[in-house]
C-alpha cells in the first residue's frame, strides 16, 4: 500500500504546479533557458536579473526554490544567500548556486553559507531537476516527468489492436508513466503495454499501481499509474533521451 500511495503522488497526470521557483541571473539568454527548462518541469517561475529586486520578490512570495547566478551587478549572489539565510522568515528556502564561477573560494563560501547545491554552467537537466527534488521532496523522484500526449496500446487483445487507439500517455517517466483511459484496468495488474514514441514502437511490461474512473481521483479524471517491471536497457535510455529533448527542445 504505501508503493501504490507514493507512486500516487509520483505518477499523477495533470497535477498543479509543484511550486514557484525565483531565477536571478543577469545573463538574459541563460534566464530564459533556465526558466523554460522549469516551466516544463511543471514549475512557476519569477525572474530578475539583480539581487535587490529578487529580494524583495522573495520575502512577498516565499518561492519553493530560488536559483540564483553568483555574478550579478549590485548585490551578488552569494550576498543573497546571505541575506536569505540570515532571515528568520526566509531562511528555510533552499538556495541553489547556478554559476559560471570557477573560483573554489566562492564555491567554499557558499557551502558554508548552507546554499542546497553548487552547479555549473551549462547546466544539466537532470542534475538542476534533482537538486530541486533534493531540496523539498522528502522523498525525491529519481526520474524528471514529462507532461506529454503518446499513443499507448495497454494490454495484447487483438480486437484492442485493430481498433482506434483512444488511450494516451499524459505523464511519463524512466520508470513508468500515467495513462489517460475511459477503461482503466485494476490495481495489481500486470500486463503488456506498447508505447509509440514518435517514430519507435517500445513494448514494456507494467504493473497498475493506483487506477482512478472518472470523478473517483483527486484530479476526478480516468486513469491508471503503471511502473514499468520490466523494460529494455536501450529502450529504458530511448525514453529517457525522448524527456530530455522535449524538455530542452527550442
Amino acid at each position: 500500500m504505501a508503493e501504490v500511495e507514493l507512486q500516487n503522488d509520483r505518477l499523477q497526470s495533470e497535477e498543479s504546479s509543484k511550486g514557484l521557483v525565483v531565477i536571478v541571473d543577469c545573463d538574459g539568454a541563460h534566464q530564459y533557458y533556465t526558466s523554460m527548462l522549469l516551466h516544463r518541469l511543471e514549475y512557476r517561475i519569477h525572474t530578475s536579473s539583480n539581487a535587490e529586486d529578487a529580494l524583495d520578490a522573495i520575502r512577498r512570495m516565499k518561492p519553493s526554490h530560488v536559483l540564483t547566478e553568483i555574478s550579478l551587478s549590485g548585490m551578488n549572489g552569494l550576498e543573497l544567500l546571505k541575506a536569505i539565510k540570515r532571515n528568520p522568515r526566509t531562511y528555510k528556502i533552499p538556495v541553489i548556486i547556478v554559476t559560471s564561477s570557477k573560483e573554489k573560494a566562492v564555491k567554499s563560501a557558499c557551502v558554508e553559507e548552507k546554499c542546497s547545491a553548487y552547479l555549473h554552467k551549462p547546466i544539466d537537466t537532470d542534475v538542476l531537476y534533482a537538486a530541486i527534488q533534493k531540496g523539498t521532496d522528502a522523498k525525491p523522484r529519481q526520474f524528471i516527468r514529462l507532461q506529454t500526449h503518446l499513443n499507448v496500446l495497454v494490454g495484447n487483445d487483438k480486437a484492442m489492436l485493430s481498433s482506434v487507439i483512444s488511450d494516451y500517455i499524459s505523464a511519463l517517466s524512466e520508470n513508468g508513466m500515467f495513462v489517460s483511459t475511459s477503461h482503466p484496468k485494476q490495481v495489481g495488474l500486470q500486463i503488456p503495454i506498447t508505447i509509440f514514441l514518435k517514430d519507435k514502437k517500445i513494448v514494456v511490461e507494467g504493473l497498475i499501481l493506483y487506477s482512478f474512473k472518472r470523478e473517483e481521483g483527486p484530479l476526478k479524471t480516468s486513469g491508471m499509474g503503471i511502473k514499468f517491471i520490466r523494460i529494455k536497457p536501450e529502450d529504458q535510455r530511448l525514453i529517457k533521451m525522448f524527456i530530455k529533448k522535449e524538455i530542452t527542445k527550442n
